[in-house]
């Protein structure tokens, strides 16, 4: 199983050079106006990694707030 964020702010160091850009350009590609946290990754982790999802394979978790799109 697979968890997808489609890029967590959170990990673009702040002093990075573009670091505006890089987080403009993802929340401009989500469909929520947002982009998936830690937080947000941090809650769907535990479920995943549970007994509860052991009957889940090949997938992903898709918490990209619209980033990607499941068919």
């Amino acid at each position: 199983m697979t968890l997808e964020s489609g890029g967590a702010l959170e990990a673009v160091p702040e002093d990075y050079e573009g670091c505006d850009t890089i987080i403009e350009r993802i929340v401009a590609a989500t469909i929520l106006g947002r982009a998936a946290t830690f937080d947000d990754v941090g809650n769907v982790a535990p479920f995943a990694a549970s007994d509860q999802a052991r009957a889940i394979t090949g997938s992903t978790l898709n918490i990209a707030c619209g980033t990607t799109v499941d068919y």
